[in-house]
Formats: C-alpha cells, structure tokens, sequence
C-alpha cells in the first residue's frame, strides 16, 4: 500500500500528512545519495516538503531560499 495518492492539483504525489511527507523525503534523499555514490553531479535531490494549495504535501527539490526569493519579487 502507498502512503500517497496523486494531488487533486493534478501534478505531484499527494502523501496526505506531514509526517508521511518527511518520511517519503528521507527515504529520496537515502536513495539518490545511495545512487549518487561519490559524484552527485546533476542529480535531482529533494529539499524539503510544501503544502500545495489543494492540501496536499509534496517534496520538492527547490530550496526554501530559493522559492522565498520568487515571492519577494
């Protein structure tokens, strides 16, 4: 059984809670480190998780500097 279903926002995996979000983060970011071995060159890694407007809780790879500094301008 999965602990996400896909967002009603119709782009990303939906993991439901917080907690389920953190955990499917952790185990991305174990995964691509595992894979990446001593060279992580253009490897997509997650930062971190975000609410998306519909409620959902998605991973992504932008950092939260990043995405901060879009919403200033």
């Amino acid at each position: 059984m999965n602990d996400w279903q896909p967002c009603t926002c119709g782009q990303k995996r939906d993991f439901m809670t917080r907690q389920n979000a953190e955990k499917a983060l952790g185990r991305a970011q174990a995964k691509r480190t595992r894979r990446a071995g001593q060279s992580r060159r253009g490897l997509r890694i997650e930062h971190r998780t975000y609410q998306c407007g519909e409620g959902g809780w998605h991973l992504t790879a932008q950092s939260r500097s990043s995405y901060e500094g879009l919403m200033c301008k």
